[in-house]
């Protein structure tokens, strides 16, 4: 299943909505769980991508997936933060404005997933520390 830029738009900006409700719950650092439902969203069209880097990602979406469901915070953290940064990096590359959405370009998007998923990674580390 392949995403047209108009698609991709509407799905990570569904998905950026459903991040925030998740962390703005006030539960997500005591159950991540929460992030397996976005994560089965995103696989199958990373996964069957020709693009290596889009097949990368689904890699480390699986193993996020492991991670959360086996329990580990720790390296649920550090892959989450590894995905922000390269999430925000990645926007920097892209310019195409599709969608009816208040910031609707894939950068924006990209951005905001990014600083989403680092949002995450903290939130992790931090009940790790305690």
């Amino acid at each position: 299943m392949a995403l047209s830029s108009a698609n991709l738009n509407d799905h990570l900006y569904s998905t950026n909505l459903a991040l925030s409700d998740l962390f703005n719950n006030h539960t997500f650092a005591h159950d991540p769980s929460g992030l397996v439902p976005l994560i089965d969203s995103w696989v199958p069209y990373l996964q069957n991508s020709t693009s290596s880097v889009t097949t990368t990602a689904a890699a480390a979406l699986s193993q996020l997936k492991q991670y959360v469901q086996s329990g580990d915070r720790a390296n649920a953290s550090a892959l989450l933060q590894t995905l922000g940064e390269q999430a925000s990096k990645s926007a920097g590359n892209i310019h195409e404005a599709v969608g009816t959405h208040l910031h609707n370009g894939l950068g924006d998007q990209m951005r905001h997933l990014g600083q989403l998923l680092i949002m995450a990674s903290g939130n992790l580390r931090g009940y790790v520390a305690k």
